[in-house]
């Protein structure tokens, strides 16, 4: 289930303007692994190809990159088949799922580091509360060149979880809303498009009672309206558009 996690335009397809940037963080990658002791091959499965560009850029020697695809299944049989140090995936795949990737891997290769990278304008409601995966960054930041990937795999490498200042502050906003199961029960159906006449017949409720809920959560989430609400709600992982 996918949550907004920002309102910044889609991504430029031009990243020419960020080679260079990329470039002067590779050398940190492949060192960090060396000094783990970890097997320094990747996999690298994502979504749509032009998104590895900036991996490419930022991994000093492709011969050590065992996989790169786009679908969850090769890349687990490369795995089952190959010593794999770490995998680098997106949360949404062409076919498959990234964090059930990274959750299989760990079954055939306990030992594999798994950085997740969270795409486009949504982040996943498990990025706060995968625990097993080792890093989780957004790849809006990857290609500004914040150093996440660089960061997570010393992390990893470490022994630590890494999660980039973005997935922190996300996280630490939506903790602060005190909703009620009733709340996102009306939250979830505001995604969904309901008016208030749909969301007593989805919650079995008055249409009176409808409209008190839908006034609680706005003002527990301290918007102006419903369809702030519904805003602050996909920022924040609170719901998803499904």
């Amino acid at each position: 289930m996918l949550l907004e996690s920002d309102d910044r335009r889609a991504l430029p397809v031009d990243l020419t303007y960020k080679i260079s940037a990329l470039i002067q963080s590779r050398k940190f990658i492949l060192e960090a692994i060396a000094r783990s002791g970890i097997e320094p091959y990747l996999a690298i499965a994502m979504n749509r190809e032009e998104q590895m560009l900036p991996l490419m850029l930022a991994i000093r020697n492709p011969k050590l990159i065992r996989y790169v695809g786009t679908d969850a299944a090769s890349c687990l049989e490369t795995a089952r088949n190959k010593p794999i140090g770490v995998l680098i995936c997106t949360d949404v795949l062409e076919e498959g799922d990234g964090f059930q990737l990274c959750q299989s891997i760990k079954t055939v290769s306990p030992t594999t580091k798994t950085l997740l990278m969270c795409t486009g304008h949504q982040i996943d409601q498990r990025a706060f509360a995968a625990d097993e995966i080792d890093g989780i960054f957004c790849y809006q930041e990857l290609i500004e060149a914040r150093g996440v990937l660089g960061a997570s795999i010393l992390a990893a490498s470490g022994g630590r979880r890494y999660r980039s200042q973005r997935i922190r502050d996300i996280s630490e906003k939506a903790s602060t809303y005190d909703l009620k199961d009733r709340d996102y029960d009306v939250l979830h159906c505001l995604a969904d498009g309901m008016s208030n006449r749909d969301i007593s017949e989805a919650l079995q409720i008055s249409e009176q009672t409808a409209k008190t809920y839908t006034k609680r959560l706005i003002g527990n989430l301290s918007a102006k309206n419903r369809l702030h609400a519904l805003i602050l709600g996909l920022r924040y992982g609170l719901t998803s558009v499904r």
